[in-house]
């Protein structure tokens, strides 16, 4: 194999700013990690409950690991079903209000799954232009029609709805976005959806486990989560672990066990995953005080943003941008921030739109206000320098 086009294209990458390379890290998820051998206050981490650390969750893979071992064994249809798994889905089903649920090994699994399943030939998937790349990487797989709108608008989505034609519409939105911190417009959404017929998905990776009742979602907080069709989240942000799956009626899990290819074709998730995400939503339901206090941190600091000036967009919680325009400026500012102790990558193209790299400020429930203030000393010497 020739690796000369390849040597180019990475000293392309170099050129632009866009080059990446993977950080160490040698201690345990907290607010405060090791990072290729330095102690960083980390403001970068979805362990938004802090929850990674949790001693109820140590204890609990602890205890599944004795009973349990580690690998599954197998696919979940063949022998790598077990009853961890299978209580997990149960609770997950009734707490959200759904007639069944599905585990997978994670997220991007649990969207490629839905996409790829239920949308064809013949059906259109339309959503809006800020989604998670594992719903675009499985709308283009599906060999439905893709189409978009723009974040922040619906009027093409209400456009693309009144022209019909199709056997199928699936509307499909985050519903806390990665990059932005805002929020879908989800009654607006579920009320499109009613009227024009489709299929409502949302992503809640981002919220659960924080936002709304009981830290049910942003569809809960607004009123409509018994509206969404379908319905996705992972146990690898507020829950601390890893894995993901999908809520919706009988009929379309049963149908996703028998036709989603990224289910059926992969190892089942470990009992002891299964074991951390029930023991995850045992804390968040007995330790309401970790939800308020990563609420409390996210206001302190947005005030604090807002004073100093700084650009966070339409953030309304604990993902908060700081929006700089060009990737080198991003990646300079986030080298000053790491030589004053603070961890906070800047995110660059593809993963947001060129000309509005940024660093992506992820609060936690165990920030505490001298990490936050000193963040915000540090981010705005850091911009002076670099203006």
């Amino acid at each position: 194999m020739q690796d000369q086009d390849y040597q180019r294209q990475l000293e392309s990458l170099c050129q632009d700013g866009l080059h990446r390379k993977m950080l160490t890290v040698g201690s345990a998820a907290g607010r405060m990690v090791q990072v290729n051998g330095e102690k960083k206050v980390i403001f970068c981490s979805n362990n938004y409950l802090g929850l990674a650390g949790h001693p109820n969750i140590i204890k609990a893979v602890k205890e599944g690991v004795q009973e349990w071992g580690f690998g599954s064994g197998g696919s979940r249809l063949v022998c790598g079903n077990t009853l961890p798994c299978e209580h997990l889905q149960g609770r997950l089903a009734e707490m959200l209000g759904f007639e069944a649920c599905l585990v997978l090994p994670s997220g991007y699994t649990a969207n490629h799954a839905i996409l790829t399943s239920l949308a064809g030939e013949g059906d259109l998937i339309v959503m809006d232009k800020l989604v998670h790349a594992s719903i675009i990487d499985g709308a283009r797989a599906s060999g439905a029609e893709l189409r978009t709108w723009p974040h922040g608008t619906t009027d093409k989505l209400k456009r693309l709805l009144e022209q019909g034609g199709y056997r199928q519409v699936f509307i499909v939105t985050d519903s806390l976005f990665s990059m932005d911190g805002d929020k879908a417009p989800l009654t607006e959404l579920v009320a499109l959806k009613n009227r024009y017929g489709a299929i409502l998905i949302v992503d809640e990776a981002h919220a659960f486990g924080c936002i709304g009742p009981e830290g049910k979602g942003c569809a809960a907080e607004a009123g409509v989560l018994d509206k969404v069709d379908i319905f996705m989240a992972t146990f690898s942000k507020a829950l601390g672990g890893a894995g993901g799956f999908i809520a919706s009626s009988r009929t379309i899990i049963d149908y996703l066990v028998n036709k989603a290819r990224s289910f059926i074709f992969t190892t089942g998730i470990p009992a002891i995953n299964c074991l951390a995400a029930d023991a995850a939503l045992d804390i968040i339901q007995q330790e309401p005080h970790r939800r308020e206090r990563l609420h409390g941190n996210s206001d302190y600091l947005r005030c604090r943003f807002l004073e100093k000036k700084l650009d966070f967009g339409q953030s309304l919680g604990y993902i908060i941008p700081i929006i700089l325009g060009p990737a080198e400026k991003a990646i300079q500012i986030s080298k000053v921030l790491w030589y004053q102790g603070f961890m906070a990558p800047a995110i660059r193209p593809p993963t947001v739109k060129s000309g509005s790299s940024r660093l992506r400020i992820s609060v936690m429930s165990e920030h505490t206000k001298a990490d936050m203030d000193g963040l915000c000393e540090a981010l705005e010497q850091a911009i002076q320098e670099k203006l």
